[in-house]
């Protein structure tokens, strides 16, 4: 085979077997299936949607109020969105975008096989056995489980060209390659960029050790030296979006863990080693049952790496070094502080081991030297490899390791035969090897298809995500065309991902990001809202004051307060809902509003609100009168029933007990944990949804009944089982007070741009503007033109204070950092154009 076609091949081969997968998952463009599946589903292809509609729309990419109370763009989209590829995605109407994500992910793998063979050919003479471990290297076990976090699967394409890099730099003192792809790496995500930064030193190390032949310390220290600047230049090219990221890093909750004392997971070592092997399951989730490492290129890279360590022309030198860096991963993973490093100083929230991939490349760096060496191999060597393989493939299933199954034993049975086989007649007078070239071929391609097929679950039908598309477009255009205020939030009830107001492009209150703010996410939580305390949180009926808070304009979706809402539009598919009471996105506040503590009942906090801010107490009131009595129990499970008389107005309910199993008001159960069974023990009990009440929230009741049953059920016998469950009205009288004094001190919104808001209010005193904006220091306040001191309120919110009289208020988002960061970058370039010039001259 001629070497121009060499890469054409390893395209051509990795781009069938992704088709053929495609075709078995029913994936369009051939089925009817999408790859959407956890979070791809709830945040990657929603904000790959809104990166759509900003770009088109020519809206900022700075700063968006489509997700939560405002967060900075820039970072999603460096953390989520900036790998080049995704143009792909504005050639596609949004409604064909899901298939569009497939073609990106389908790019990524070719990619990833074209970059290794690039990689093998360039290490060693060209040589086209390099194309079959390549396409295993593309389809290697960290693709199989991560294929759905989109962002990450570039490092696996850009890290055997930073290596190459690497080598060039030791080798011929050429840094430039290394300068350039680490830098965009680092721009197509810095998170797996930092890891490949950190190999990256390991394998410099490796590298430099491996290719001194004589100890010369003057050049030793020429290329450590060669080495450090140049990955100090790659920093300051990449100081204009690194230096704003890092300063914002201390706001999320991915950062800021506990060095750890113990080790996190649980696998064994033998785990651990039959992980390697062709097909096993993923490890993604910390409930999977196994949380070994995603380390396998097949029971192929086994046998070859048995091949690198007895060839005897491959020199024992190299083999120390290979191993070696093989060997600092293996203890990476048994280590919990250097796992925490590896992962940016943060301990993951599942998806173990998101660097595994960096195994999986050394792997197949091993294979390619037993490839190139597979000449020397003799007979009866390469027979007892084989046996040793189909021991250890039996081994496996005799001592019933994790997820070690038949198919899998049949499945690395199979491969690693023909493999032998393949090999016995490429070592004989079998004249005609291309066609042992598109056996091994097409061998690396099966394996690829059966190891992928067993793993992918793939059931989101594009249909089911598009069903309401147009009539929700239809809903948003009309609000929009039909409204007069600059800003308003929608609140819906019923959406289909986390983040649906990044997919359909209008102002929520959701959001599900690791660059949400964590102050936001604790104080959303502990006014009422669902949500995990941390990135996320999603909105529900919840109460007439949070509404009021956050600028909620809108419901869509079934309201049960038909006394706070209107209805809006109804279109006998979707009805929304416009909110009577609204103050909108800024107004004044009284000072003793600095005072708020958080208290565990989000009922407590609203009405603590309400009073700091207006004078006003008690406009959320206790619900007097409930009885209860035990209704069922059991030796370690009861029932209680709560009796509460209907004043035909809204209940509100709200527990902070993390013993409850469920609670029951009307057909709703609200599970806390699956172990609610023994409800059906009880015969007086039905009911018809189910909701997962673990990220808790205040529930909206409102019933027609005389009385309202309510039931808890729990697992241990409390003594005062009548303080389980909050229970609260709202005084509407005492709410109107509330919201006629602050409607006093309302800022109207005269110019609204997502990074540059302008305003003017009309004040009788001195206040505290309150802004249902997460704080940021980016954001700077000028008050008549005078920039004033800005500080965080109710420990999350932006806000400022302004005398009495008329003002024109002025809200500018500007990236901090962003100036520095771009003066170290133009810096920067320049030294590397005196590289390249050098070079030239050179």
């Amino acid at each position: 085979m001629k070497r121009k076609y060499y890469y054409l091949v390893t395209a051509l081969s990795t781009l069938l077997a992704i088709i053929i997968i495609y075709i078995l998952k029913g994936v369009a463009p051939f089925g009817e299936n999408s790859l959407l599946t956890i979070d791809f589903f709830h945040q990657y292809a929603p904000m790959l949607g809104e990166l759509y509609n900003r770009i088109l729309n020519h809206d900022t990419l700075v700063y968006s109020f489509t997700m939560g109370l405002g967060v900075p763009f820039f970072k999603n989209f460096f953390n989520y969105l900036s790998s080049p590829i995704n143009i792909l995605v504005l050639f596609f109407k949004h409604k064909d975008l899901l298939m569009s994500y497939s073609i990106v992910i389908g790019l990524k793998v070719v990619l990833s096989a074209v970059t290794m063979s690039f990689y093998l050919d360039n290490k060693f003479k060209f040589n086209y056995k390099f194309i079959p471990v390549s396409i295993l290297y593309a389809f290697n076990a960290y693709f199989v489980a991560y294929y759905w976090n989109i962002m990450w699967l570039d490092g696996i394409y850009m890290l055997p060209l930073v290596v190459f890099g690497i080598e060039q730099l030791i080798e011929k003192d050429k840094p430039l390659f290394y300068i350039v792809f680490l830098s965009i790496m680092l721009w197509i995500n810095y998170f797996i960029g930092y890891m490949i930064c950190i190999f990256s030193v390991i394998y410099f190390i490796m590298y430099l050790i491996l290719v001194t032949k004589k100890i010369n310390h003057k050049l030793i220290v020429h290329k450590i030296l060669e080495f450090a600047i140049s990955s100090l230049l790659v920093g300051g090219l990449c100081a204009f979006f690194l230096l704003p990221l890092f300063f914002s890093l201390n706001s999320i909750s991915a950062t800021g863990d506990l060095w750890p004392v113990n080790q996190y997971y649980s696998f064994t070592f033998l785990e651990f080693l039959f992980k390697h092997f062709s097909g096993p399951l993923s490890t993604v989730l910390s409930t999977d049952v196994s949380d070994a490492p995603n380390l396998s290129c097949g029971i192929i890279s086994v046998a070859l790496v048995i091949v690198f360590l007895i060839n005897n022309k491959i020199k024992l030198k190299t083999k120390i070094c290979y191993i070696s860096v093989l060997l600092v991963l293996l203890i990476s993973y048994y280590l919990a502080p250097l796992d925490y490093i590896w992962h940016g100083m943060h301990v993951p929230n599942d998806l173990p081991f998101r660097y595994s991939f960096i195994y999986c490349f050394i792997l197949i760096v091993i294979s390619g030297y037993a490839l190139n060496n597979i000449d020397k191999l003799k007979k009866k060597t390469s027979l007892i490899i084989y046996i040793i393989c189909l021991g250890m493939v039996v081994i496996a299933r005799i001592i019933n390791i994790v997820d070690y199954d038949n198919f899998m034993l049949v499945q690395n049975i199979v491969i690693i035969t023909i493999a032998y086989l393949l090999y016995l007649l490429y070592i004989s007078k079998f004249k005609k090897k291309k066609i042992l070239l598109i056996l091994f071929i097409a061998l690396s391609v099966g394996e690829s298809v059966i190891t992928v097929n067993r793993n992918w679950f793939v059931d989101q039908k594009i249909n089911d995500f598009y069903n309401d598309y147009d009539n929700l477009k239809e809903l948003f255009k009309v609000t929009l065309k039909n409204n007069q205020d600059k800003f308003y939030r929608i609140g819906n009830v019923s959406p289909k991902t986390l983040n649906d107001s990044s997919w359909y492009n209008y102002y929520g209150s959701v959001s599900f990001s690791s660059m949400e703010y964590e102050s936001t996410a604790n104080l959303l939580f502990s006014l009422g809202l669902s949500g995990n305390e941390i990135n996320s949180y999603s909105y529900k009926n919840t109460t007439p004051i949070y509404d009021l808070m956050f600028d909620i304009k809108y419901v869509l979706g079934d309201t049960l307060d038909n006394n706070i809402y209107d209805v809006y539009y109804d279109n006998n598919i979707f009805k929304m809902y416009q909110n009577k009471y609204i103050l909108g996105l800024m107004y004044g506040v009284n000072s003793d509003i600095s005072k708020y503590v958080n208290s565990y009942n989000p009922f407590i906090n609203q009405n603590n609100y309400i009073y700091l801010t207006t004078g006003i107490s008690d406009v959320l009131e206790t619900v007097d009168g409930i009885q209860s009595q035990i209704v069922y129990t059991n030796d370690d499970k009861t029932i209680v029933k709560y009796i509460v008389k209907n004043n035909y107005d809204n209940l509100y309910l709200y527990t902070g007990n993390y013993g409850i199993d469920f609670i029951l008001v009307d057909d709703n159960l609200y599970y806390l944990n699956d172990d609610y069974e023994y409800i059906y023990d009880y015969d007086d009990l039905s009911f018809e949804n189910t909701y997962d009440y673990n990220e808790r929230y205040i529930i909206n009741d409102k019933s027609d009944s005389e009385y309202i049953d309510l039931y808890i059920g729990y697992s241990n016998y409390a003594d005062d089982y009548n303080n389980l469950l909050d229970v609260y009205r709202l005084n509407r009288d005492i709410f109107q007070q509330a919201y006629n004094y602050l409607n006093q001190y309302k800022v109207d919104i005269t110019d609204f741009k997502e990074n540059h808001i302008t305003g003017k209010i009309n004040s009788n005193k001195d206040v505290v503007i309150y802004s249902s904006i997460s704080y940021d220091r980016g954001w700077h306040v000028y008050v008549d033109g005078k920039r004033v001191k800005t500080f965080k309120l109710l420990d999350a919110l932006l806000s400022f204070k302004v005398t009495e009289g008329e003002h024109v208020i002025e809200l500018k988002y500007e990236i901090p950092y962003l100036k520095i960061g771009i003066i170290i970058s133009v810096l920067s370039l320049i030294c590397v154009i005196f590289i390249i010039k050098k070079n030239n001259v050179n």
